[in-house]
């Protein structure tokens, strides 16, 4: 899969990916991949078929592959998107830590909600679109430029 991480049970949240070796600040992670989609076709899919989307535009999404699909949401991240579909280490990552990005950072859709199992000590119990932010929050994601493109340019960031 990639000599940077490996696939493991991530609590009573399914699977997720951690990091095998030290994984340095603004490494690549890995790139997501997967099929281009509409909400409307992520939302048709059969139960056993289910889909896991990105949202990489308004109406636009990548339909992600493993083990991008394996990368869990966390309130704290340790890593982020840039350039809409690569995934790169926030701080140095240690071995054994799970790797996580803040789902927020992708979604502006302004009806999706999940409840969230993080578990840190800042965790918001929902996650919401980008715009649900906290201000503070918001201003740290957009210095570090790990917010999607068509959300920038959406909201004249």
């Amino acid at each position: 899969m990639s000599e940077k991480f490996e696939v493991k049970q991530s609590g009573d949240i399914g699977r997720g990916l951690f990091a095998t070796k030290l994984i340095k600040q603004n490494e690549q992670i890995l790139e997501f991949k997967g099929s281009i989609i509409s909400l409307e076709e992520a939302l048709k899919k059969p139960p056993d078929k289910i889909s896991h989307p990105l949202q990489i535009g308004p109406a636009e999404y990548i339909d992600i592959n493993e083990p991008g699909v394996l990368a869990n949401h966390s309130c704290t991240p340790n890593a982020g998107i840039k350039n809409d579909r690569l995934l790169i280490a926030l701080r140095d990552i240690p071995p054994n830590e799970e790797i996580c990005y803040d789902y927020s950072t992708t979604m502006d859709e302004n009806n999706w909600t999940l409840e969230c199992k993080c578990g840190t000590p800042n965790c918001r119990k929902i996650v919401k679109d980008f715009r649900f932010l906290p201000p503070s929050i918001q201003k740290k994601y957009l210095e570090l430029n790990i917010i999607q493109s068509f959300i920038i340019k959406q909201n004249h960031f």
